[in-house]
């Protein structure tokens, strides 16, 4: 803000105040806006990932709340993992806890809990698997494919930030390489910590890996094994998880325990082609939604809690990232070409995701004069409303 270029202004005689207050709502009138309807939006735009880390390896595509600001309100975060064959993402943890899901490929990952003496555990994960993570959690990536033709693998990570180191932003802390958590540490008394013989042992431990997050192997590891009792607890497919009235899937603390600790859910939706609407859909529970475009493209609505203003209305493609704010209603259509694929944080581990029309929805659920008088509409609407 800057200074007053004297004390006049502020000392100002009354009448002078209240002309100028005067003016200033007549013009506000004119214009019909309201003074808060006169600030300026956040921008709800749906943005696209950056990469931070693109080799032979793969890539990792980040979110940032300083580019989207609504991640940041809601303190949400969002990455991307692409692992080629042979691909290996660097131990590392997280200042947030978040899930994984598997968009396409398959790969083996390895998770160490927080804790003393903690078991590490080694799954392999495929396509639709929901993987949770605390904050503080060691994990690795590997994709075991072989490098002659296998396929990669695309993992999704979304989670809460609110205790992040920056909130709309997920920070990693790696045990290897150039950014490893030990580089700044001197190497004589980590030799000594470490029980190494010299300071140039501890270098060479420490800092030989030239790689920042990803590398590309050179061959397979043959001594690392998934074993499926592993999964229990903090693994589940999507194909396990019973679709609910409108085809969509939310897995939560139900499906995968891990979530509870997380309080987080996943929500999961198909949308056919020929321009297939989901919604308009609220969460009642004032949980914020991060809805990431797995496939195809369409148009999506968002509408505040307050019900006139629209806070997007955008079309929307493969790889986009939208946050719809707590209470707020959102719909989302289709293209009519390929359809649609999306996937959702929903931060509550007990979400109540409800539609306003059709079988099981709000309206369905009201008595039917009720949603009539409200409506001012006739019983015949009604019943269409409560039964699509």
């Amino acid at each position: 803000m800057q200074e007053s270029s004297g004390a006049s202004e502020l000392h100002a005689p009354s009448r002078n105040y209240h002309h100028k207050d005067k003016r200033n709502k007549l013009q506000q009138a004119k214009a019909g806006a309201s003074p808060l309807q006169n600030m300026a939006a956040p921008d709800m735009s749906p943005k696209a990932g950056k990469p931070l880390v693109q080799n032979d390896a793969g890539s990792y595509l980040a979110w940032s709340g300083k580019n989207q600001p609504a991640l940041a309100g809601e303190k949400l975060g969002c990455g991307l993992l692409v692992l080629k064959p042979l691909g290996f993402a660097l131990p590392h943890y997280a200042d947030s806890g978040k899930f994984g899901y598997v968009l396409g490929g398959s790969a083996v990952v390895g998770v160490l809990p927080v804790g003393l003496d903690a078991r590490e555990r080694v799954v392999r994960l495929e396509a639709g698997d929901v993987i949770a993570m605390r904050a503080g959690e060691v994990t690795w990536w590997y994709n075991d494919a072989d490098g002659g033709g296998g396929e990669d693998v695309t993992i999704l990570f979304v989670g809460d930030t609110a205790g992040a180191v920056s909130p709309g932003d997920f920070s990693y802390f790696i045990l290897a390489g150039p950014m490893g958590v030990l580089g700044g540490l001197d190497a004589g008394l980590l030799a000594t910590a470490s029980g190494l013989t010299s300071p140039e042992q501890a270098a060479t431990a420490f800092r030989s890996q030239p790689a920042a997050l990803l590398t590309r192997l050179s061959r397979k590891l043959h001594g690392v094994r998934p074993r499926e009792h592993d999964r229990h607890g903090i693994v589940v497919n999507a194909a396990r998880v019973p679709p609910d009235s409108t085809g969509g899937k939310t897995v939560t603390a139900a499906h995968l325990p891990a979530l509870a600790q997380l309080g987080l859910s996943v929500g999961l939706a198909l949308l056919d082609a020929g321009a297939a609407v989901r919604g308009p859909w609220v969460l009642r529970d004032a949980a914020a939604q991060a809805v990431y475009v797995a496939r195809g493209s369409g148009r999506v609505q968002v509408a505040s809690a307050g019900g006139a203003s629209t806070l997007l209305d955008a079309e929307v493609a493969a790889g986009s990232l939208l946050v719809v704010p707590r209470y707020a209603v959102a719909l989302v259509a289709a293209d009519d070409a390929g359809g649609m694929e999306l996937v959702s944080l929903i931060k509550s581990s007990r979400p109540a995701m409800e539609h306003f029309t059709g079988k099981g929805s709000v309206i369905g659920g009201l008595t039917p004069e009720i949603v009539q008088a409200a409506l001012n509409v006739s019983p015949e609407l009604v019943e269409q409303l409560r039964t699509k």
